[in-house]
């Protein structure tokens, strides 16, 4: 090697050549690398494998010219930083004229190259890049990198054009913030377009070279000290990456055969023998892979898939001696038109043809042997079923037995049916729509009105009112469903009257809401109530409805506190987790038995991002003074539990706990009552902080299935010093967390140039829309009139509006109208009616009004009226899919916003069915640990969709011997003697911790045993009877007596009967003796002097 100069790519880790490299392999005494921008940003989270400088005084000469650069920028006339320069410098590369551009040639990889430095500006600069990129200038640059022959050139040429140009154009589209950015969404998938191209010739000339080049590269390094290819690995991520997207945004790549093939080239890159630190390095890159292939339909992607049952994209059925959903029904007939196998297709309110329907409906077992899914499709399907039976199944029920009472003659007297009323529902009666009108911010929105309740009309004003709002019906958000005697059901929600009204952007003047002219309690007679449909395909029915009319008897049903978004949006994000698949610890949640595994015994391994080598946990977050103390995941938990519980506050049981729930990725704590479960949580929260930059955490989410639980939770990490809490949700009663609202924190977030200008544009064109279709509106309720009709007319029929509207007659003279009626009416019974067959409606569009009979006058009005409707019909649903796209992107806004917050939090606070309802957002976060507090409370289909994609580590906290999650129908509940085949509120928790499953091993799990609530006479109930191991602190001996109380316990026997409600709006019950009593209580307590009242 004398003689021969330094290789600086080997100095780097980087060089390619191997031993075949014309420069020497050895360490150059000279050589400096460059500072790390990312580790002097805190964003470096490749430690010692970093190819780059993390040296002190090489970040300190950086920052020490770059903040001269700056300085200099400043003192010259741009007064623009570095970055600012060198972007628009950037931009001058986009092609803005007319025509064929000019290439950039040589320079194209430095214009790919500053994009993707660019991205690692601010927001604002980042965005405008993809935007540019975009742009029809921006398409050209990209074209011009795609369209080389690359499955043409030499390896080596193809090994040059990847380094300096490729690599940088596959960082820009799969940079994560660009990937999670919901403004960018659709500039992003233009982009993925002009690669897909039409007939993806580009696409797989692009990625099939790629895979080539990728095959040449070694994963390790060089010199065989078990260090990696950083360079090399990168690449392969940021391929694999954009091969994902790309499938995820195509759906015609889903069924491409030859990307299959490009798929396969890509497995190869992992048949090789790997070191751990190379297995670690390459498991993000696998993840993509393996869900590119299952878009594609390769069946070694699903999960879930056992040995001997092949998937291939298809969904696997058991033969089952029960009839099944859909076509596996007696006789392959669905039950009706909402009855299918695949989830997905189902609606989640129930259509009319379902509420008809007499039979049963296909409830799946508990036993996945007898599921006609297997694996995490079947468990998915499974939940979600009986939670919709659960929630949707009432609301049916009800509809049904009160369409069969409006369909049926003799029962149809109003005054009779408001005095009907089921247990779970209010009728009322003699229903019209009176009114429609569109807002922004709801849409369409319809006025109902009907009769008053009986007892309501004999009241004045006032009292309506107080009756109407005491009452709580037809309060904000409530669940109606509209009935008709001609067999339709439309299902609606209350619209609540805006607190701000918008002002009108035209006029300047402050909006006035319907609900100002329509309400519960003006009107002796009729009640009137503002609502819009719960789903898109209602609207057409309720537009029918109002402009035409009919002889059909309608009656709004109310189902007393049923909140759509409760279910709604749970049981979607299960239909959408059922597409996709997206689900961490499949192989836990759903396991499948195997030829090797037949009693699928799972081991549960530490979290992904604790399987780095040299991984440690450092625990002096929670040890007294900040003593050091470290452990490798899953090495002598019981050795080092001792050692923490000696060096913390932490009790033994605590101690292996918190031991115990790092080492797992799927971690479970059973904690009794007094034991601590806040206490413990508040502590692994601590040292997962501890670990945030250095893992790449993101945000930890904190889930609690009530926003009381939460606000408690989180109380307690304030109390504890923890900075950067986000709540998501409006339902916090706790004062100290009000600042720190979502909502609040997004408010004093500054918008960049592109979400200002996209706001203005979109919230312009919400408001054009919206005004647009309040003028189709207005039409639609004077269709049949003169004035719809001659509209109608003068654009489509002008030669017969001429006709029937001209003041001028055909020789110029101006014609004298001296009869009574309209014109319109006047050419309908200008001639008397006659027994002549009318001519076809072809040939009247074309004949001289006036030279018609009366039948063949009649026959065209009729075209006319029905035409027009058509017409307007159209104009709306244009205007309206115009609206809702808007409305969709400005929407995407609020999103980016919101996700730029919630970045930087280090806590996110939120409850099962927010979570649900903010997917979409929490998907962009990248939050790999999840803690859930209360986790034996919570129904397993809104704790499966909590489990997020990016989560590597949940620890739920909980007690599967306490309460049980809630059902609203009994006859699915375990304690039923019916029920207990479905099992609808057995929890995660309880059926990961004591699996109903025979084949299924239960998990291991930790329980505190040590309570520090209770003194031990009252403890000893829950000792004798639950937790046998149960053990009481020292400190709850000493409790002091109750002051005004000879005993600490008492059990009070009592026979006063229950109270009734009064209108059964809700299946509780009262008991007005045991309130007197109770009240009676507190107040001798109180009066002792003692306690203050928030103390009992």
């Amino acid at each position: 090697m004398t003689g021969k100069k330094p290789c600086h790519f080997f100095q780097l880790g980087q060089c390619k050549n191997g031993n075949g490299c014309k420069y020497a392999h050895v360490k150059d005494p000279n050589f400096k690398r460059k500072a790390c921008i990312n580790f002097a940003k805190g964003k470096c989270h490749r430690g010692k494998t970093c190819t780059y400088s993390h040296d002190r005084a090489d970040i300190d000469l950086w920052k020490a010219s770059n903040d001269q650069a700056a300085t200099a920028g400043a003192s010259g006339p741009s007064n623009v930083d570095n970055a600012e320069a060198v972007f628009k410098n950037w931009r001058y590369n986009i092609p803005q004229g007319i025509g064929t551009p000019t290439p950039l040639g040589p320079n194209l990889g430095r214009f790919f190259k500053q994009a993707a430095e660019l991205l690692d500006s601010d927001a604002g600069r980042m965005q405008e890049v993809i935007v540019l990129l975009a742009s029809e200038g921006g398409v050209q640059r990209i074209i011009e990198l795609l369209d080389q022959p690359l499955d043409k050139v030499h390896p080596e040429i193809l090994t040059r054009l990847f380094d300096s140009r490729i690599i940088h154009f596959l960082e820009v589209i799969t940079h994560n913030n660009v990937t999670a950015s919901a403004i960018l969404k659709p500039r992003l998938t233009t982009i993925y377009n002009i690669v897909w191209d039409k007939g993806a010739e580009r696409a797989i000339r692009l990625f099939s070279a790629v895979a080539q080049h990728l095959q040449a590269l070694r994963l390790s390094g060089q010199d065989g000290d078990g260090s990696i290819n950083t360079a090399a690995i990168h690449a392969i991520e940021c391929t694999l990456i954009a091969f994902d997207k790309l499938i995820e945004v195509n759906t015609e790549a889903q069924v491409h055969d030859e990307l299959k093939a490009v798929a396969e080239a890509f497995a190869i890159l992992f048949k090789e023998p790997m070191t751990d630190e190379v297995r670690f390095a390459v498991k993000p890159s696998q993840r993509h892979l393996r869900r590119a292939e299952q878009r594609l339909g390769l069946g070694q992607a699903i999960p879930t898939q056992s040995e001997g049952k092949q998937h291939n994209g298809e969904r696997t059925s058991f033969t089952l001696e029960r009839p099944g959903p859909g076509k596996l029904n007696i006789d392959g007939v669905p039950r009706h038109d909402n009855d299918h196998i695949d989830i997905r297709e189902i609606s989640i309110l129930p259509t009319t043809l379902e509420i008809q329907f007499a039979g049963a409906e296909y409830l799946p077992l508990a036993d996945p042997t007898q599921w006609h899914l297997g694996g995490l499709e079947g468990l998915l399907d499974r939940h979600f079923r009986l939670l919709r039976a659960d929630t949707v199944g009432q609301l049916r029920d009800t509809a049904k037995t009160e369409l069969a009472k409006l369909q049926t003659p003799e029962v149809r007297d109003r005054s009779q049916q408001n005095k009907q009323r089921t247990s779970r529902a209010f009728v009322y009666g003699n229903a019209t729509i009176v009114d429609v009108t569109f807002t922004s911010r709801n849409g369409i929105e319809f006025a109902i009105s009907f009769d008053q309740p009986g007892n309501v009309q004999r009241k004045n004003k006032n009292e309506r009112k107080d009756w109407w709002q005491n009452s709580k019906r037809l309060s904000d958000d409530a669940l109606v469903c509209l009935l008709s005697s001609l067999g339709s059901a439309i299902f609606l929600t209350v619209v609540p009257e805006p607190r701000n009204p918008k002002k009108d952007a035209t006029k300047g003047e402050q909006q006035i809401p319907i609900h100002k002219q329509y309400d519960l309690w003006s009107n002796e007679q009729r009640a009137h109530v503002i609502v819009k449909p719960a789903q898109q395909d209602g609207i057409h029915t309720m537009l029918s409805e109002f402009s035409l009319g009919g002889n059909a008897h309608l009656s709004l049903v109310e189902f007393p506190g049923v909140l759509l978004p409760a279910f709604q949006t749970t049981l979607r994000a299960m239909q959408r987790l059922s597409e996709t698949l997206e689900v961490p610890f499949a192989d836990v949640l759903a396991p499948v038995s195997t030829t090797a595994n037949p009693t699928r015994h799972i081991e549960i391994q530490p979290p992904n991002y604790a399987t780095r080598p040299g991984f440690e946990f450092d625990l002096s977050a929670v040890t007294t003074g900040g003593e050091a103390l470290r452990f490798t995941p899953g090495r002598d938990i019981e050795g080092l539990a001792a050692e923490l519980a000696q060096h913390s506050s932490l009790d033994h049981g605590q101690a292996k706990a918190v031991v115990s729930s790092l080492s797992r990725s799927l971690a479970l704590i059973q904690a009794p009552p007094g034991t601590g479960k806040s206490y413990h949580g508040v502590q692994l929260i601590k040292i997962l902080l501890a670990h945030k930059k250095p893992c790449n955490l993101g945000p930890i989410l904190c889930v609690c299935f009530t926003n009381h639980a939460l606000d408690q939770s989180l109380e307690r990490l304030l109390d504890e010093g923890v900075s950067n809490i986000v709540r998501i949700g409006g339902r916090s009663k706790s004062d100290r967390l009000a600042d720190v609202n979502l909502r609040e924190v997004v408010q004093r977030l500054d918008l960049t140039k592109t979400e200002k200008s996209e706001r203005f544009r979109l919230t312009k064109e919400v408001e054009d829309e919206v005004t647009e279709l309040k003028l189709i509106l207005r039409s639609m309720s004077e269709l049949g009139s003169q004035s719809s009709i001659e509209d109608y007319l003068r654009e489509w029929h002008p030669q017969h509006h001429h006709q029937l509207f001209s003041k001028i007659d055909e020789e110029g003279f101006v014609t004298v109208n001296r009869r009574q009626g309209s014109e319109l009416q006047q050419w309908l019974t200008a001639v008397p009616w006659d027994q002549k067959k009318p001519r076809p409606i072809a040939e009247l569009e074309n004949a001289d009004l006036h030279r018609m009979t009366a039948r063949e006058r009649r026959r065209l009005h009729r075209e006319w009226t029905a035409k027009a409707a058509e017409k307007v019909r159209e104009k709306f649903y244009t205007a309206l899919a115009a609206y809702n796209k808007a409305k969709e992107e400005l929407d995407n806004i609020r999103t980016e916003t919101d996700q730029r917050v919630l970045r930087q939090a280090n806590i996110i606070g939120i409850t099962t069915s927010g979570l649900a309802r903010n997917l979409d957002l929490l998907r962009r976060v990248n939050a790999k640990v999840l803690l859930c507090e209360g986790a034996g409370e919570v129904l397993e289909s809104h704790l499966s969709t909590a489990l997020l994609p990016s989560v590597e580590h949940a620890i739920l906290i909980g007690d599967h011997q306490q309460l049980r999650p809630h059902v609203q129908n009994y006859d699915l509940s375990i304690e039923s003697r019916g029920g207990a085949q479905y099992a609808l509120d057995l929890s995660l928790f309880e059926r990961l911790v004591q699996p109903q499953d025979i084949l299924a091993h239960p998990l291991p799990f930790c329980r505190l045993q040590i309570q520090r609530r209770m003194h031990p006479s009252i403890s000893q109930l829950v000792q004798e009877t639950l937790y046998p191991d149960l053990q009481n602190a020292e400190s709850v001996s000493s409790l002091p007596d109750v002051v005004g109380m000879r005993r600490r316990l008492f059990w009070m026997h009592h026979e006063q009967p229950e109270n009734h409600a009064g209108d059964g709006l809700n299946t509780s019950h009262t008991n007005a003796y045991e309130v007197e009593m109770t009240a009676a209580l507190v107040k001798h307590l109180v009066h002792q002097g003692v306690y203050k009242s928030d103390e009992i």
